[in-house]
């Protein structure tokens, strides 16, 4: 937290095209999203490091329930969250419905009337809605034709969703242009996050799938950070782009 402005240095450094901002499941006070300066200085280090302002995600409702007894207040923190993504002319926002506001099959209607309404709030901000859910391929898919709203899909977390079981290549192929945006993660199978290439998840088999629904949005690196965050870095760059190459 103290030293949050070098990673601008260091993504340019090592060639990242953006940093995936973040607000923590408690409120920090301190996160600069949450400060005018603290915005404006986000935006001069992305300007003077060539990097994107492109994706936020609201950590806030891991632990603070979109339906439960706080869902007015819950619900009052993710718009003031889109309106500084809009600050920040971010492109995407990230929803992880886990937890304490996880979606699933049994309350699934419950959430289709909040994620339409939020559609609706966002759509002159230019922003895109990316939820990040436990469903399955096939939930996931109808959830998100249900909302019906063209700014709203998903994100494919490669990790956590091989976690819960999915068989996450025929997923790829059938949520499709229903993929707004990938978090690169491996998992073992105690649900541990390690470094890519030593988990369940099969690379060369998740980047073939996605070059068959011709994919074409951008990878945030959700990994494990290994004794040399940067070195780990570099090498989970080259790995996805031997995987790549190679799919």
């Amino acid at each position: 937290q103290d030293r949050w402005e070098s990673e601008f240095y260091i993504a340019n450094e090592i060639g990242l095209k953006y940093i995936e901002l973040i607000a923590e499941r408690n409120h920090n006070p301190k996160n600069p999203i949450w400060d005018d300066a603290g915005i404006e200085k986000i935006k001069n280090l992305s300007m003077q490091n060539s990097l994107e302002c492109y994706s936020m995600c609201n950590d806030y409702v891991i632990d603070n329930g979109i339906l439960g007894a706080e869902q007015k207040n819950v619900i009052k923190q993710i718009h003031l969250f889109t309106d500084r993504a809009a600050l920040l002319n971010m492109r995407l926002i990230i929803l992880p419905l886990f937890e304490e506001s996880e979606l699933n099959n049994d309350n699934y209607n419950d959430f289709i009337p909040i994620i339409k309404d939020w559609a609706e709030y966002v759509k002159e901000k230019g922003i895109t809605i990316c939820l990040e859910t436990i469903l399955d391929g096939k939930y996931l898919s109808d959830f998100i034709d249900a909302v019906n709203s063209p700014n709203v899909k998903c994100v494919f977390d490669t990790g956590n969703r091989i976690a819960y079981g999915h068989n996450i290549y025929a997923d790829i192929k059938l949520l499709r242009d229903k993929i707004g945006h990938i978090h690169i993660k491996d998992k073992n199978s105690n649900d541990d996050n390690v470094l890519l290439g030593d988990g369940l998840v099969n690379f060369y088999k998740v980047f073939r799938a996605l070059g068959e629904i011709k994919y074409n949005g951008l990878y945030t690196f959700e990994t494990y950070r290994g004794n040399n965050p940067i070195k780990t870095a570099m090498f989970n760059m080259n790995f996805c782009n031997y995987c790549f190459s190679e799919r």
